[in-house]
C-alpha cells in the first residue's frame, strides 16, 4: 500500500499553487525581515501546499533547464511567467535541481529562500555551492551544474563561456542522433541564429547523420507545445541558413523546405507577417541554392514573387490587396469603397470613430488617471479589503456569515491590525479596533472579538504600537494622537519609557508632545519618574510638568531649582515661576547675582518672560553698572528688553539717564541701546513714560502723531 502512495501522480493544481507560493515567499524573504507578517504568511502558504504534496509522495523534485521547470520528466508550461521567473532564479545560481523531502520544516524552507536571495544578491556564482554548507536544510537537497568540465573560450564573457558548452552539447547530441527533437527543442530554440550556425560550421559534414538536418530545423522552429511557427521564426531560420558554410547551406535549406511544407497554412501566415524585403530574400536563397521544393509550396511562393518593387506602398495578389506588407482580403477591399462603407458601418459608429480621431490625450483630465493609480496602490487595496471584512462582520444574519466565518474574519483583522501598525497605517488600525469593539458588542461573535480586543490592549501589543510611533509616527501625527486618545492613560507609561530610552532629540520632542496632549492625566506618571537619578530624565519630566501641571504638582519642582545641572535647574525654575512661587523668585534673584555669565543671562530672560516685578531692583542694578567697553553696552540690551516686558515704572529713571548720556568711544553701541529703550517705552504706563516717548520718538513717529492730531482737530 505504501508503494502505491509513493507512486501517485502529483495534482497539477496543487503543484502549481506550491510553485507560485514558493516564488512569492522567495520575493518576500528578499524584502522583509524573517518575523515580518508578510513573510510568515507566504511561508505558511508555501509550506502548506508542500505538505499536501508530501501526502502523495515522499519527495518532490524540481529540475531546472534554464527558464523551464521539469518534474517527473515533464516540462511545466513555459508560458507561465511564475514558472519562468522561479526557474530563472534557480538557473542564475547554477542550480540543476531541488528536492523537497517529507519532514521539511518552516525554518528549512526559510533557510532555502534566504540562501537563494543571498547568492542572487552577492553574484558570486563560484561560491554558491560552498555557501550552501552554511544552512541547515536536511530535508532539502540542492544539486548544481558542474561547469568545470568545460574550457573557456578566449574573447568571450564568463556567462557566454558557460552557455556555449551547453549549446554545443545539445547541438552535437542532435547531429549525432543521441537526442530527440522533443528533448532539445526548448533549449535549442533559445540559441541566436549566428551562434547556432557557428556551432554547426565547426562540425565536419561526415559527422552529421542524414536525419540530423531535419532534427535541428524542427527543434529550432518548433517548441514541443506548439503546432505551428511564426514569421519571426521563419526569419530566424533564414538568418541561420545565411550563416552556414556553403557546403552545409543546401542540406539545411532542403530540410527547412521539407519541414515548412508540412503546414502550408502556417507558411502563408508567416509570409504575411514578414516584410517584403524578407520575403524576397527567402526566394533568392531558394533560387541560389537550387533546392527542389514541393509543388504546393512552389505555388504559394509564386504569389509572393510577383511583388512590384517600384511601388511597394500597395499592390495586388491573386487573393487581394497588399498594403504595407499586410494582406487585405477582397471583402475588406470592397468595404473601403465609398459606396459600400455606409452599409457596413453605421452613422453612430462613424461618429464614435471621429471622436477617437479628434481626441487629444494631452488635453484630457488626469483626475481619472490619478484615481485609477490610487486605487491600484497596495495600501488602498488593503484598506478596501479591511473595509469589506468589517462590513461582513456587521451582518447579523448567520445565514450569510456563519459563526465559523466570523472567527476566520476576526483572525484576519487581528493579523491586519499588526500589519497596519508596522507600516504606519494608523487610521486603518483605529478603524479596525473600533470595528472589533462593535463586533464584541454583538452576541453572535462576542467571544472571538473580545479575545482579539484583549490581545490588542495587551502590554506587548501597545509596546509594538509605541515602537511604531517612534519610527513613523511623526509623519502622521493626527492619526497617532487619535490612537493615543483611544488607548487613554494606559499608553502613557509606555510613552514615558520610550522617551527615556530615545536618543534622537527630534523623536524625544515628538514623544513629549504626545504625552503633554494628555494634560493633567500625564502628571502621576511624570512625578513617578521625577525622582530618577539621571539628569536628562529629570529635565524631561520637569518640562512635561511645566506644560501640564498646576498648583501642588508644580511645587514638586522646588527641590531642583538649585540642581547642579543647569538644564535641570532651568526647567525647575520655569515651573516655580509659572505659579509665582516665592521660592522661584528667590532662586531667580540668586542667579542674577551669580558670577556665571550664562546663569545671569538666563535669569534676565526668565525675568522678562514671566514678568517678575520683584527682580526689577536687581535688573536696575545690573543696568547701572558702568560700561567700559562695547560688550558692556551690548550686555545691557537683554536687561532693557526684560524691563520692557515687565513694564515697571521704577525702571524709567535709569532709562532717562541712559537716553541723555553721551560717549565718544562707544557711540555706536550706545545708540543701539537707546534705540532698544525707545522701542520698549510703549510697554510702560503712559502717564509715567509719556514725556520720554515724545522726546525719543523718531521723525517718522512724530510726523504720524502730528497728522493724527490734525485729523482729530479737523473732525472737531
Amino acid at each position: 500500500m505504501a508503494d502505491k502512495i509513493e507512486n501517485l501522480p502529483l495534482d497539477t493544481r496543487l503543484l502549481s499553487d506550491a510553485i507560485i507560493e514558493l516564488n512569492i515567499s522567495r520575493r518576500n524573504v528578499a524584502i522583509y525581515p524573517k518575523n515580518h507578517p508578510i513573510v510568515k504568511q507566504s511561508l505558511n502558504r508555501a509550506f502548506g501546499f508542500l505538505q499536501q504534496l508530501f501526502e502523495l509522495r515522499a519527495d518532490v523534485t524540481l529540475a531546472v533547464a534554464k527558464d523551464t521547470l521539469i518534474i517527473d520528466s515533464f516540462c511545466l508550461d513555459k508560458q507561465n511567467p511564475v514558472y519562468r521567473e522561479f526557474a530563472l532564479c534557480l538557473s542564475n545560481i547554477n542550480i540543476a535541481y531541488v528536492k523537497f523531502m517529507r519532514g521539511l520544516t518552516k525554518d528549512e524552507l526559510y533557510s532555502f529562500q534566504h540562501f537563494i536571495f543571498k547568492n542572487t544578491q552577492d553574484g558570486a556564482i563560484e561560491k554558491v555551492q560552498d555557501s550552501l554548507n552554511e544552512y541547515n536544510m536536511p530535508h532539502i537537497r540542492v544539486e548544481f551544474i558542474d561547469f568545470s568540465a568545460f574550457d573557456l573560450i578566449e574573447g568571450k564573457t564568463e556567462q557566454e563561456n558557460k552557455e556555449v558548452p551547453l549549446w554545443e552539447q545539445y547541438v552535437s547530441g542532435l547531429l549525432e542522433g543521441r537526442l530527440q527533437t522533443e528533448e532539445a527543442s526548448g533549449f535549442i530554440h533559445e540559441i541566436p541564429p549566428e551562434k547556432l550556425a557557428g556551432l554547426i560550421n565547426r562540425t565536419s559534414p561526415s559527422g552529421i547523420r542524414e536525419k540530423s538536418y531535419d532534427s535541428v530545423v524542427v527543434s529550432y522552429v518548433r517548441r514541443s507545445s506548439e503546432r505551428s511557427f511564426s514569421g519571426k521564426e521563419l526569419k530566424k531560420l533564414m538568418d541561420f541558413i545565411n550563416g552556414l558554410r556553403p557546403d552545409l547551406k543546401q542540406q539545411f535549406l532542403s530540410s527547412v523546405v521539407n519541414t515548412v511544407s508540412e503546414d502550408l497554412d502556417s507558411v502563408e501566415k508567416s509570409l504575411r507577417d514578414m516584410s517584403a524585403d524578407d520575403v524576397m530574400n527567402l526566394l533568392s536563397i531558394i533560387n541560389e541554392q537550387m533546392v527542389a521544393i514541393p509543388e504546393a509550396l512552389k505555388n504559394l511562393l509564386d504569389k509572393f514573387s510577383r511583388i512590384n518593387h517600384e511601388n511597394l506602398e500597395a499592390f495586388c495578389s491573386e487573393e487581394g490587396l497588399i498594403e504595407d506588407d499586410i494582406f487585405l482580403s477582397p471583402e475588406v477591399t470592397s468595404l473601403l469603397g465609398s459606396g459600400d462603407f455606409n452599409s457596413f458601418v453605421s452613422a453612430s459608429y462613424q461618429q464614435e470613430i471621429q471622436q477617437f480621431i479628434k481626441f487629444d490625450a494631452k488635453a484630457a483630465d488626469i483626475k481619472l488617471t490619478n484615481k485609477f493609480e490610487r486605487e491600484m496602490n497596495e495600501e488602498y487595496i488593503e484598506g478596501d479589503f479591511n473595509h469589506i471584512i468589517l462590513e461582513l462582520l456587521a451582518v447579523d444574519s448567520p445565514d450569510i456569515v456563519t459563526q465559523e466565518d466570523r472567527e476566520f474574519l476576526i483572525a484576519i483583522l487581528r493579523d491586519q491590525i499588526e500589519q497596519f501598525i508596522e507600516t504606519g497605517q494608523y487610521k486603518l488600525a483605529l478603524k479596525t479596533l473600533r470595528g472589533m469593539e462593535s463586533s464584541a458588542a454583538r452576541s453572535i461573535s462576542s467571544e472571538s472579538a473580545s479575545n482579539a480586543l484583549q490581545h490588542c490592549h495587551s502590554l506587548q501589543f501597545i509596546s509594538l504600537l509605541v515602537s511604531s510611533f517612534r519610527v513613523m509616527g511623526r509623519k502622521m501625527r493626527n492619526d497617532v494622537v487619535l490612537l493615543c486618545e483611544y488607548y487613554g492613560e494606559k499608553i502613557i507609561p509606555l510613552l514615558m519609557d520610550a522617551l527615556i530610552d530615545e536618543e534622537s532629540q527630534t523623536v524625544r520632542r515628538y514623544i513629549i508632545s504626545l504625552i503633554t496632549h494628555f494634560g493633567e492625566k500625564a502628571i502621576p506618571e511624570t512625578l513617578k519618574h521625577l525622582n530618577d537619578d539621571r539628569w536628562f530624565v529629570k529635565r524631561n519630566m520637569l518640562y512635561i510638568l511645566n506644560e501640564c501641571g498646576s498648583g501642588k504638582s508644580l511645587q514638586k519642582a522646588r527641590t531642583y531649582c538649585d540642581h547642579e545641572n543647569p538644564k535641570v535647574s532651568l526647567q525647575a525654575l520655569k515651573c516655580t515661576l509659572k505659579t509665582k512661587d516665592r521660592y522661584g523668585v528667590k532662586s531667580l534673584r540668586k542667579q542674577l547675582k551669580s558670577e556665571s555669565g550664562d546663569l545671569v543671562r538666563r535669569a534676565i530672560t526668565l525675568s522678562g518672560i514671566f514678568r517678575v516685578s520683584d527682580v526689577v531692583p536687581d535688573l536696575i542694578q545690573l543696568l547701572e553698572n558702568k560700561g567700559i567697553n562695547s560688550k558692556d553696552f551690548q550686555d545691557k540690551i537683554p536687561i532693557v528688553k526684560a524691563l520692557g516686558q515687565i513694564g515697571d515704572p521704577r525702571a524709567l529713571d535709569i532709562l532717562r539717564k541712559i537716553l541723555s548720556s553721551k560717549t565718544l568711544l562707544f557711540k555706536g553701541s550706545l545708540e543701539k541701546l537707546k534705540e532698544i529703550i525707545s522701542a520698549t517705552l510703549k510697554n510702560y504706563p503712559a502717564e509715567k513714560a509719556g514725556g520720554l516717548i515724545e522726546k525719543n520718538a523718531g521723525p517718522e513717529v512724530r510726523h504720524k502723531e502730528e497728522e493724527t492730531n490734525a485729523a482729530i482737530q479737523g473732525d472737531n
